[in-house]
């Protein structure tokens, strides 16, 4: 009668040590998540803040009164 309670124990120990090593890497997997979603918010504010300073040298997208909508102004094809 020992040998079926030496396989339940054994089986409790595998069982046990992978839930141990799924827990670990779960772990590991959320650590890299959140300094991903850091990085993101990084880079969203730098984008963002690289966007305001853009508009307030250049004034922002402006149209053209004397273009057509749907046409490029003049000035900016002689620009280019």
């Amino acid at each position: 009668m020992t040998a079926p309670s030496i396989v339940r124990r054994l089986r409790t120990y595998v069982s046990d040590a992978q839930t141990r090593s799924l827990r670990v890497q779960l772990a590991k997997e959320r650590d890299l998540t959140r300094r991903l979603e850091q990085r993101v918010a990084d880079l969203q504010a730098a984008n963002e803040g690289a966007y305001r300073e853009l508009r307030e040298a250049t004034g922002g997208p402006q149209f053209d009164a004397a273009q057509p909508v749907g046409k490029w102004s003049m000035r900016k094809a002689e620009a280019r």
